[in-house]
């Protein structure tokens, strides 16, 4: 599987963010990323922070490209996207780098 560490920003609270902090690692957080407003690509979470990012927050993390037969290419070093939890924005980030490919 394909995976990306990316720079994550969840929005305040007040901004449309999550109510609560967020955990980024194993896989327990299943957002969309979205670029440029193409489609929207379903990650997960699977290493990032020890503690869980809070609204408001940035960090960097490692998001995993679940879906095999899905075009991520959009998710190249250095594009910017949002982060949708169902079809609300609700924090931005930024591709630092592709990783390579992990055995499913």
């Amino acid at each position: 599987m394909q995976s990306a560490l990316v720079s994550i920003e969840l929005f305040s609270t007040e901004r449309g963010g999550p109510a609560a902090p967020v955990c980024l690692k194993h896989g327990s957080c299943r957002p969309h990323l979205r670029v440029g407003g193409g489609a929207m690509l379903g990650v997960a979470f699977i290493d990032g922070p020890a503690e869980p990012l809070a609204p408001g927050q940035r960090c960097a993390a490692t998001a995993l490209m679940i879906y095999s037969g899905v075009d991520y290419s959009a998710l190249a070093s250095g594009a910017t996207f949002e982060v949708l939890a169902g079809a609300r924005v609700v924090g931005t980030g930024e591709v630092i780098a592709r990783m390579p490919d992990r055995p499913d």
